[in-house]
């Protein structure tokens, strides 16, 4: 009987670490900002439209965030405690790397490099 309680046990309290792994993080939060083009590594590379807002999402330290500009493709990553992230995506040739800091409420600056372009993406 009491080694049953303690297997229990022991399985509650790891599901409800796994649970808190995943919570929420002082980063959580929807960024919202403007990309602008660096420079072109090779090929042909698309300026994003003047004034276009994207959308990047924090939630349980998990970063998201749609490339449209050149690509269809969604970048995902981890952000750790100091608010530094990276992540990246898949595409046709090669990958893509997106490479940040969250530094502050809601203020986020990051660095794209595709096989093909340099692009900024900063919140407003």
């Amino acid at each position: 009987m009491l080694g049953r309680l303690g297997l229990g046990l022991l399985a509650t309290a790891a599901l409800a670490g796994a649970a808190l792994a995943q919570g929420a993080t002082r980063f959580d939060g929807q960024y919202v900002g403007e990309l602008t083009l660096n420079g072109i590594v090779n090929g042909d590379c698309t300026e994003p439209p003047k004034g276009a807002l994207y959308p990047l999402t924090i939630a349980g330290g998990t970063v998201r965030f749609r490339y449209l500009p050149r690509f269809d493709t969604t970048f995902v990553g981890r952000v750790d405690d100091n608010g530094n992230f990276s992540a990246s995506a898949a595409l046709h040739h090669g990958t893509a790397t997106m490479t940040g800091k969250v530094e502050g409420y809601l203020r986020l600056t990051a660095h794209i490099q595709s096989p093909s372009c340099l692009y900024t993406f900063q919140t407003r």
